[in-house]
């Protein structure tokens, strides 16, 4: 099964002359989103994470989720400082939307990881393995993205993994969800 993202998913963007930042602004309704940032740009600090968010509703309550994968469209990768950043996709604690300063922070359980080496060429799709008991099957499935590198050295320059947003036509983010029926299992086994 395939979910496309709607177009809810945004940015916080925080910014600073001290590292790390701890204060940013929103963002949106851009084409593009930075899923993990460690950058030093004209003298200022910037950080950045993600939040997606994907409509599992029509996914039965009685499925097994056997696989889930969450596919982006890379738009943009920059390692100046040699950083490597790892992005890390955390499901969010709730429903985030509509997003505000105050989501920051907002993903509180690890669910898929990805090393700056295995990302595709620019303008290439790539995807993210989840953990399936991620997935609500009730509802909303929300996600906060960031790099695991938001402490520690201060960045010299830029550090920055982009994909395409939901505004973005044809470009959306989606989810690739496996599953099956318990009664499916029972009629292959029977028939």
């Amino acid at each position: 099964m395939i979910i496309k993202q709607g177009t809810e998913d945004g940015r916080i963007n925080p910014g600073s002359s001290s590292w790390p930042p701890t204060t940013g602004s929103v963002y949106t309704s851009q084409t593009r989103l930075i899923l993990g940032e460690a950058t030093l740009y004209s003298g200022t600090y910037y950080l950045s994470r993600s939040y997606f968010r994907f409509n599992t509703s029509s996914i039965p309550a009685s499925a097994i989720i056997t696989g889930v994968k969450l596919w982006f469209k890379l738009s943009n990768k920059i390692n100046v400082d040699s950083f490597n950043i790892q992005i890390q996709v955390y499901r969010a604690n709730g429903d985030w939307y509509p997003l505000d300063s105050g989501d920051w922070g907002c993903g509180d359980t690890l669910v898929g990881t990805k090393n700056y080496a295995d990302l595709p060429a620019v303008d290439q799709w790539f995807s993210i393995d989840l953990t399936p008991s991620c997935i609500n099957k009730g509802g909303i499935t929300a996600f906060e993205t960031r790099g695991n590198h938001e402490s520690g050295t201060a960045p010299t320059g830029l550090n920055t993994v982009e994909v395409y947003s939901a505004d973005s036509s044809g470009n959306e983010p989606y989810l690739e969800i496996s599953y099956i029926l318990p009664g499916a299992m029972l009629l292959m086994f029977l028939g």
